[in-house]
């Protein structure tokens, strides 16, 4: 699935920056499930597909939320758009995270 990640690098060392935008595409890549020592890594997008497009973005959106939460401490997630539409058949989310706050 394809996905954008971008941050404000403010209060992040340059290279700590860009590993921590690594990691959360990473993240945003892999499918949960497939990583056999950690089923819950990554995204169910597999879960999502058949819901119309406004719950399908809420649930997708929460979905990322609750995993950058859990595997990666060190930002927040200020906001989650999405391009793409119900014609095409996909939502492509594009998730800005900030430094976390302590």
């Amino acid at each position: 699935m394809k996905q954008f990640v971008d941050g404000d690098s403010e209060g992040f060392a340059p290279d700590e920056f860009e590993d921590i935008k690594m990691c959360l595409e990473t993240l945003l890549a892999v499918r949960a499930g497939s990583q056999p020592l950690d089923r819950e890594l990554g995204i169910d997008y597999e879960r999502i597909v058949g819901y119309p497009l406004d719950v399908a973005k809420n649930m997708l959106s929460l979905e990322i939320i609750e995993k950058v939460e859990r595997y990666e401490p060190r930002v927040e997630v200020t906001s989650i758009t999405f391009t793409g539409d119900a014609e095409d058949g996909q939502l492509v989310p594009h998730v800005h995270f900030v430094k976390a706050g302590g």
